[in-house]
C-alpha cells in the first residue's frame, strides 16, 4: 500500500503548492527536535556542571593531551559516521527503486534516527562512573549519527528536485527552517518538563531527563515520517537524464567546483561556533550570567525563537535581492558580536538581564539565516552541476556538505569540552569564556571564506 500525495505536473511552472511546503517541513521540524536534544543537553547530561544534580557517569578528567573522555568518543563517533556520508549520498544518487531515489530510504532511516538518539542517554550504570557507560555512550553515539546521516542526505537531496527555481528553492528552505525552529523551540522547554516529571512522579533527575527526552524522540519520529509517507518524488522528478557517477568519480567532480569548496569551509566554520553556542548556552545562563536553566532558557529561547521566525520574510527578500553570500557574511559578523556579549556575563557591572537583550537583538537575524541559507546554497551548487555537466549528484553535495559539518562540529565538540577542564563551575569559569573567544573567532573566518564564493556563477543554471 502507497502512502503519498500525488500532486499535479504544472508544480513545476506555477510553484510548489503550500500543501507540499509544509508536509516537507514536517520533517525538518523532526530532524529539528532529534538534533537539538543532543546539541543541547548531550554534552550537559555527561559532563555536568556541579550544581546541576547529576551523577557523573564517565570520567571528568584529561583522557589525552588535554582532551577529554566525551570529547574523543564524541568525535570519533561522528568522524566514523562522516566517513559513510559520500557512501551513503551516492547510494541514495544511484537508487533505482519504483518510489524514488529519496523517499525509500527515508521511510527506513526514521525509526532508527529517532530510537537511537534517546537510547544515548539509557547508560547501563546510572549512578556512577563506568567505563561500560563510555562503550555504550560511543556506540549509541555512532548508531544514531549513521541513522541521521541516512534521513538527512536523502530529505536535502529531495529539495533540489522540489524546488525547481532558486527562489522556490528559498521560500521552500524558508518554510522548512521555520518547522526546524519549532522543534527547536519545543526541545528548548525540557528543563521545565523534566522538573515537571520529577515532581509528579518522584523519579531522580536523570530518569526524568530520559523520560522526557523518550516522548520528544516519539514525536520526533511522527514529524519525519510526514513527508515520507505523504511526499510522491517521482511527480517532481525531472524528465531529463542525468548521469549519476560511481563514488569517487562523483566526490571528485563535486569537489571540482570551486565556489563549493569555499562554501563548504564557511559552513564548517559556522558549525564550530553554533555547537558551541548550543552546547554551551546551558553554561552561558546558569554558570556566567548565574541564573536558573528552566527559569531563564525557556523564556529566553522562544523570544529569540519568535523574533527569529519574524526575521524570516526579511531573510527571504534579502537573500533574493542582495544575495544568500551577502546575508550570510552579515550573519556571521553579528553571530561574531552574540559570543563577545555572552563573555561579559559576570565581568562587569551591566546586568545579565540587560547582556541577554543585546544577544537578543543580535541573534535572530543570524540564527534565521542559518536555519534558512546553507541547504539552499548547497542545493544551488547541485543544481548548477546539473545544469552545466548534467551530472544527477545532488546527493553526493548533500553527503559532502554533510561530512564537513560533521568535522566541523567534531571540532567544535573537542574544543569546547576541552575548554571546559580550564574551568565549568561558577566562580571558576574560564574554560567557558575561552570557548566564547574561539566562537567568535571562527565566526570572522566564515566571513573572509564567504567572499570567495561566486554566487553570480552558481546562479546561471536558473537563466
Amino acid at each position: 500500500m502507497s502512502f503519498s500525495v500525488s500532486l499535479p505536473v504544472s508544480t513545476e511552472v506555477n510553484g510548489l503548492p503550500l500543501k507540499l511546503k509544509l508536509i516537507y517541513s514536517m520533517g525538518n521540524m523532526g530532524i529539528g527536535m532529534l538534533t537539538v536534544m543532543h546539541m543541547f543537553y548531550l554534552v550537559y547530561f555527561f559532563f555536568p556542571p556541579k550544581e546541576a544534580g547529576i551523577a557523573y557517569l564517565i570520567p571528568q578528567t584529561s583522557f589525552f593531551i588535554g582532551l577529554t573522555v566525551l570529547g574523543v568518543i564524541m568525535s570519533l563517533s561522528r568522524i566514523l559516521d562522516a566517513m559513510l556520508d559520500p557512501v551513503l549520498a551516492n547510494f541514495s544518487d544511484r537508487l533505482n527503486h519504483p518510489l524514488g531515489k529519496r523517499i525509500p530510504i527515508m521511510r527506513c532511516a526514521a525509526l532508527p534516527f529517532a530510537f537511537f538518539y534517546v537510547l544515548v542517554f539509557f547508560v547501563p550504570i546510572s549512578n556512577a562512573v563506568s567505563y561500560y557507560n563510555v562503550v555504550w555512550l560511543f556506540v549509541c553515539l555512532l548508531l544514531s549519527a549513521v541513522a541521521f546521516t541516512s534521513y538527512m542526505i536523502p530529505f536535502y537531496s529531495l529539495m533540489v528536485d522540489l524546488a525547481k527555481s532558486s527562489d522556490d528553492k528559498v521560500d521552500l528552505g524558508t518554510i522548512s527552517s521555520a518547522f526546524w525552529f519549532i522543534g527547536f523551540l519545543l526541545v528548548s522547554f525540557t528543563p521545565t518538563m523534566w522538573d515537571v516529571v520529577m515532581n509528579l512522579f518522584g523519579v531522580s533527575k536523570i530518569w526524568a531527563i530520559r523520560i522526557t527526552f523518550s516522548i520528544t524522540a516519539c514525536l520526533g519520529f511522527i514529524a519525519l515520517m510526514v513527508p515520507a509517507l505523504f511526499i510522491d518524488e517521482r511527480d517532481f522528478a525531472s524528465g531529463a537524464i542525468k548521469k549519476s557517477h560511481k563514488m569517487l568519480p562523483s566526490l571528485k567532480k563535486v569537489m571540482q567546483n570551486r565556489s563549493f569548496r569555499f562554501f563548504l569551509a564557511s559552513n564548517a566554520s559556522y558549525t564550530i561556533a553554533t555547537y558551541i553556542f548550543e552546547a554551551g548556552l546551558i553554561y552561558f545562563i546558569t554558570v556566567l550570567a548565574v541564573l536558573d536553566a528552566g527559569l531563564v532558557q525557556g523564556p529566553l529561547t522562544v523570544v529569540i525563537g519568535g523574533l527569529t521566525l519574524a526575521c524570516y520574510p526579511l531573510i527571504n527578500r534579502l537573500a533574493k535581492s542582495k544575495g544568500k553570500s551577502y546575508v550570510l557574511k552579515i550573519s556571521l559578523l553579528l553571530f561574531a558580536t552574540t559570543f563577545v556579549v555572552i563573555s561579559c556575563f559576570g565581568m562587569t557591572d551591566i546586568h545579565p538581564y540587560i547582556l541577554f537583550l543585546l544577544v537578543i537583538l543580535f541573534s535572530p537575524f543570524a540564527q534565521a539565516s542559518f536555519g534558512i541559507l546553507p541547504n539552499v546554497m548547497t542545493s544551488d551548487c547541485a543544481a548548477y552541476d546539473t545544469y552545466k555537466n548534467g551530472d544527477d549528484q545532488a546527493g553526493m553535495y548533500i553527503g559532502i556538505n554533510g561530512f564537513c559539518i560533521k568535522c566541523g562540529s567534531s571540532l567544535g565538540m573537542i574544543i569546547f569540552t576541552s575548554l571546559l577542564l580550564f574551568g565549568k563551575d561558577i566562580g571558576d569559569d574560564m574554560g567557558i569564556r575561552l570557548a566564547t573567544m574561539v566562537g567568535a573567532v571562527v565566526s570572522l573566518l566564515g566571513v573572509v571564506f564567504l567572499i570567495y564564493y561566486d554566487e553570480k556563477e552558481i546562479l546561471t543554471y536558473t537563466k
